[in-house]
Order: C-alpha cells, then sequence, then structure tokens
C-alpha cells in the first residue's frame, strides 16, 4: 500500500465545508466517492485542516494510502473524470509512510479577498466580499502587523473550536490594494500566513479590520484583543465567500 499526498482545488460555494457530516453535502465526502469510483476502494482522506462552509481552496492538500495501478502522475487527471467542476484534483505524489497532511504541515497561507462596487458584480461577487467605500489601507496595514508574531487568538476564535490551546503564530500578514483592471473592479486582499488557525480566526481578523476601517474599534482595541482580551472586541466574521486557503506548507 502506497501513501499519497493530492492536491485540491474547490469553489466552496455548494458544500456544507470540508468535513464530512450527516445529510450535507461536504467536499470530503465528494472527494472520497470519487476515490471509490477511481480505485474501486473505500479510502478516508486527511486534510491539512477543515474549510467552512462556502470557503474555497486554491491549494488544500490531503493525504491517504490505497493500493492502485494509477500511476501517481497520472492520478489527478484520472480522478477528475469522477468529481463535479466544482473541485478539482491539481496534482499528486508518493509520499513517505508516516506522512500525514494534518500532522506534517508547518505553514498555512490563506487570502481573503474584497472588491468595491456601488453594486454587486456576478462575475466577482462569488469569491469576494462587496464594499461600498474605500478601505484604509495605511491604517490596515499598521494592524496587520499587530496580528504578526505568537499571540493568544481567544478573541479571534467562534464557538465550536476543539483546540486544545488559543496560542498560534503568524507569520506575516498584510492587505494589499489592487487597482480596477478590465473586467475587474478594485480590489483588496489580506494575506495571511501561520502555522495554523482557530476556528474562523482569519474570518474574524477580517471583520475586525472592517470595524477598525469605520471606526467601530480603534486600533488599542484591536491590539488589545490581541493580547488575550476576549471583551475588546465584538466577534464578527466576514462572510465566508471571500477567504480562499491559498496554499499548505511542508
Amino acid at each position: 500500500m502506497k501513501n499519497y499526498l493530492l492536491t485540491v482545488s474547490y469553489c466552496g460555494a455548494a458544500y456544507s465545508g470540508w468535513q464530512t457530516q450527516k445529510n450535507a453535502v461536504t467536499v470530503q465526502q465528494t472527494l472520497e466517492d470519487a476515490l471509490a469510483k477511481l480505485t474501486g476502494r473505500e479510502i478516508s482522506v486527511t486534510a491539512s485542516g477543515r474549510t467552512d462552509e462556502g470557503v474555497h481552496a486554491l491549494g488544500q492538500v490531503v493525504s491517504f494510502s490505497c493500493d492502485t495501478s494509477v500511476p501517481a502522475e497520472k492520478f489527478a487527471a484520472a480522478l477528475n473524470t469522477f468529481l463535479p467542476p466544482d473541485i478539482r484534483a491539481v496534482n499528486c505524489r508518493e509520499v513517505p509512510e508516516g506522512f500525514c497532511a494534518r500532522r506534517s504541515a508547518k505553514r498555512k497561507t490563506y487570502v481573503y479577498r474584497m472588491y468595491l462596487s456601488d453594486r454587486e458584480l456576478p462575475h466577482a461577487d462569488g469569491f469576494a466580499l462587496r464594499l461600498e467605500s474605500p478601505l484604509d489601507t495605511e491604517l490596515l496595514q499598521k494592524a496587520c502587523k499587530l496580528v504578526e508574531g505568537t499571540h493568544d487568538f481567544v478573541a479571534f476564535r467562534c464557538v465550536g473550536s476543539s483546540a486544545v490551546t488559543t496560542v498560534r503564530t503568524v507569520y506575516s500578514c498584510s492587505i494589499a490594494r489592487y487597482p480596477a483592471a478590465g473586467i475587474m473592479p478594485e480590489t483588496y486582499e489580506l494575506t495571511v500566513c501561520g502555522n495554523g488557525f482557530l476556528y474562523k480566526t482569519v474570518r474574524l481578523v477580517t471583520g475586525a479590520l472592517l470595524a477598525l476601517n469605520c471606526g467601530k474599534i480603534t486600533l488599542a482595541d484591536f491590539a488589545s484583543a490581541l493580547g488575550g482580551n476576549e471583551n475588546a472586541i465584538r466577534k464578527v466574521p466576514a462572510p465566508s465567500k471571500g477567504l480562499t486557503l491559498l496554499k499548505v506548507e511542508y
């Protein structure tokens, strides 16, 4: 039996998150069903981490073991014939025995995308949050720099987290503005890279940055929340559709 690492890209709009659930369509169950059709065996996959309902992934990584005659370099293409159009296997390779996509992950990078428009734009709205007024990127960049480092993210965790500890390390956090070009409106991207994230942390950080942008909280409030003060700010997660798991590093 061989061990495989599979990179998967998906649009999360039609799914109730990554993890298999009773009476719900999930990315994991859809992927495992496709693997069973390809290999003729039931296969359980382990992901680098769960994505919530409606969250997308450009580079989700899963590991699994199976016996198959399909070469690793052709596995992704073969698997895609059994997957729906909104889930795609990107590449596949063999990995050593004992490799686990979740336990072996060193860094994860998420991107939260927003666009500026006075009305919803169908070609952008499925993967980004619409804003009616510009962001103060200079102010928000100051807040992003505060996110970097090791903090107790208890103020940026939603109920339902099973994490043993709320301390995490963020290696980089930045916000960028992209001017309107072609069919794309003015766009903003918040990029966060860390060793792991709590339940809805990136969406809660985004929500806090949006509150800071419109004056509902101060930079001092934001810093206090990062210091572990769970009452410093309201927990308002940004909508899931703007969030994408960009990549996982090992």
